[in-house]
């Protein structure tokens, strides 16, 4: 096929563009963490780190084997058949570019700690932002993953350097920690249901599986790799600020841990913070928007989609997917309530917990169906490692079910509505243009024939 991908992101960046769509505005949605659970979120995101990890060693396997932009509509397609490849990719889409308002909104409700804004005039640069880095993501994704890379490096330092500064602090406490579990075990359940938000990030390593520069058995690395690190950054800020500050002094503030500085004292470390945490955050938005275009990509390689979203620009970037994929970030942006965190957490788990699913079910069946298929990682105790994550991917949707609210299932009925005359469309190509509107299923016999790099480089 034509309209390759480049093969030039290195381990490293992969790690930074994927936990860089896990670690994103903490200073503001910590907040919400607290709601859920109080400092007991601090085991709640432990507990949902521990859970994902036989999910994570799944991808893994998977990503290993069909390295193709698209990931789990390729796993599924094979799996369960073209049709059902397509519904899944399409509730794909919508994680990321769901994603990208709550990233844009986070961007800017941190620069109120300089200056303060109105939600009008929040949602007004939060557009801006996103068209801004519309232009960013045409370009060559290797200057892309040079710019995430040291952005994110630079801000997961800062972080781990104010946490600690604040933890040796005279204000900090261990008892101020207490209760670690103020709703109980309903309110700590709902964190960890909820929390997978958190996580989710690592799915982008199979998107940009195509243009990853190293050893497909090294793909288990990229997913531990951002989830521990994801761990790390936010365990300790709600370690940090949770031994000096309560959970109701959270409730009524804006942006947390600059906030916490200064009442500590340090409005040095405040300023740092936040000027380092915007950076970082901008960066996210590139793992997001190209994971989000490389669903449109990688359906139409399998003729889900029209073959125009596999017109690539000369920086090597399907720019009528990045197209599109802006569009539907402006219309989430637009649409989202003053509330936009809980509006977003409450679909962003329940259509993850689907997704999540239907990867475990296929990786399940696909040992049976295809067991001589090479997998450069595979995974020892298979199917007991694919029954725990089944078990926690069914978990997440009762979960995040008993948050979610009339008004986002509605929205999520209008979204798959959409889905569905999609579908219809491209079937009707089919009959109509049978030769270019051919179903495929993209296999092993698929993947580009080129030297593997070595896992030193």
């Amino acid at each position: 096929m034509g309209n390759k991908l480049k093969k030039e992101l290195s381990l490293s960046q992969v790690i930074a563009m994927a936990a860089g769509g896990m670690i994103a505005a903490w200073m503001v949605e910590i907040k919400y963490w607290f709601e859920l659970s109080g400092t007991g979120s601090f085991w709640a995101l432990a507990t949902t780190a521990i859970l994902v990890l036989p999910l994570a060693f799944v991808y893994s396997e998977m990503s290993s084997m069909l390295p193709f932009a698209g990931g789990a509509n390729i796993w599924v397609s094979n799996a369960f058949g073209w049709n059902l490849g397509w519904y899944f990719d399409w509730a794909q889409l919508l994680l990321y570019v769901l994603a990208m308002p709550t990233v844009s909104y986070g961007i800017v409700t941190m620069t109120n700690y300089f200056y303060p804004l109105t939600f009008f005039q929040t949602k007004i640069i939060a557009l801006t932002v996103l068209i801004l880095w519309f232009f960013m993501t045409n370009k060559e994704i290797k200057l892309l993953g040079k710019i995430q890379n040291i952005l994110f490096w630079i801000m997961i330092a800062t972080s781990i350097f104010v946490s600690i500064n604040l933890i040796t602090s005279a204000q900090w406490s261990m008892a101020n920690l207490k209760p670690w579990f103020p709703k109980g075990f309903p309110g700590y359940s709902a964190a960890v249901g909820i929390l997978i938000f958190k996580y989710i990030g690592f799915d982008l390593v199979p998107q940009l599986a195509e243009e990853a520069n190293f050893p497909r058995k090294d793909q288990w690395k990229a997913y531990l790799g951002a989830i521990g690190i994801t761990f790390l950054i936010y365990g300790l800020a709600i370690f940090s600020n949770g031994g000096i500050v309560s959970a109701e002094w959270i409730a009524n503030i804006d942006i947390v841990d600059p906030r916490v500085a200064d009442l500590v004292g340090k409005h040095w470390l405040a300023v740092i913070v936040v000027v380092v945490g915007i950076l970082g955050t901008v960066t996210t938005l590139s793992g997001f928007w190209l994971s989000a275009s490389r669903c449109l990509y990688g359906a139409a390689q399998q003729r889900q989609l029209s073959p125009i979203f596999t017109k690539i620009n000369k920086d090597g970037q399907p720019y009528i997917g990045n197209i599109v994929v802006g569009i539907l970030a402006i219309y989430f942006t637009v649409f989202a309530p003053e509330q936009w965190v809980e509006y977003i957490y409450t679909i962003y788990s329940f259509v993850a917990g689907i997704v999540y699913t239907a990867v475990v079910l296929s990786f399940l069946a696909l040992r049976k169906k295809q067991p001589n298929w090479e997998r450069p990682f595979k995974v020892k105790y298979g199917p007991l490692v694919g029954l725990a994550a089944l078990s926690f991917t069914i978990w997440v949707i009762y979960a995040s079910l008993s948050e979610i609210s009339t008004t986002s299932l509605y929205l999520l009925a209008g979204y798959f509505l959409i889905g569905v005359l999609l579908h219809l469309y491209a079937k009707r190509m089919q009959k109509l243009h049978p030769d270019k509107w051919k179903p495929i299923i993209l296999g092993p016999e698929d993947i580009v024939s080129t030297k593997e790099p070595s896992s030193l480089t």
